[in-house]
């Protein structure tokens, strides 16, 4: 089918292409490559319209063809497929939905001691599970793994905070230091970590400090991975990345 034919309907155009992405034949990545051009026409329209902004034609291929290996490497490495009830050391994977109005932030430390750096990741998601900021940063090696969840937490809140968000639940996998902010236990060695919190704090609303296992939590801990992988300090996503869609979509699929 000649695609820029001007005669032909756009729905067969997009029926020819969910056909061709059925066709084993043909390369995994070419057969996918037209629906993330199609993604960041969409995305360079958005772009000029809201920021005045002009994406070429070559960055927008250049970006679909980037998106489209992401896409089927993450497939790869999560062996993707349809959403299961999964258990680890007994434990069922499965993330809360919160009351309406509020957000959950979930955050994780990837912990390295010394000079190696660390990395923290966090997600905040709606009421509903629905995907709505995430980020993830390097810091210099803590002490600790306490030291370096506390140092991603307050980086959660600070980021929580600048997006506008004052009703929230952080959610971590440290059950010490959740048990140190909500009980006021004493602990001299985060002392410093927990009066910023603490300060933090005052600034929302509301705010609930709860703890979830690993499983439960592994959104914020793949984040938290990604950023000992690569050369960059830091990175913000204000749209699900692609590495995370099964993460997400598998949590919201348990909680129904």
């Amino acid at each position: 089918m000649d695609l820029c034919n001007p005669q032909i309907h756009l729905e067969e155009k997009l029926r020819y292409l969910i056909d061709l992405s059925k066709e084993g034949k043909i390369e995994e990545s070419l057969r996918l490559l037209p629906f993330w051009v199609l993604w960041w026409l969409w995305k360079s329209r958005n772009a000029l319209v809201f920021n005045k902004v002009t994406i070429t034609a070559e960055e927008t291929l250049a970006r679909a063809a980037a998106d489209t290996k992401e896409w089927i490497e993450s497939r790869k490495a999560t062996n993707e497929g349809p959403p299961q009830h999964i258990h680890s050391s007994g434990r069922l994977e499965k993330w809360t939905r919160l009351a309406r109005g509020w957000v959950k932030c979930n955050y994780d430390a990837a912990h390295r001691e010394g000079k190696e750096d660390s990395g923290l990741g966090w997600i905040i998601r709606d009421s509903q599970g629905i995907f709505l900021h995430s980020g993830w940063g390097k810091f210099q090696g803590r002490v600790s793994a306490e030291e370096a969840e506390c140092t991603t937490l307050i980086w959660a809140i600070q980021a929580t905070w600048a997006y506008g968000y004052r009703t929230v639940v952080f959610e971590g996998d440290n059950l010490n230091l959740n048990d140190t902010i909500n009980k006021n236990k004493e602990n001299l060695r985060l002392q410093h970590y927990i009066q910023a919190i603490q300060q933090w704090r005052m600034c929302f609303t509301e705010t609930k400090f709860t703890f979830k296992h690993r499983e439960q939590n592994r959104c914020a801990d793949t984040l938290a991975k990604k950023a000992i992988t690569v050369n960059q300090a830091w990175c913000l996503y204000n749209s699900c990345p692609f590495y995370l869609w099964s993460l997400v979509n598998n949590d919201n699929y348990l909680d129904n």
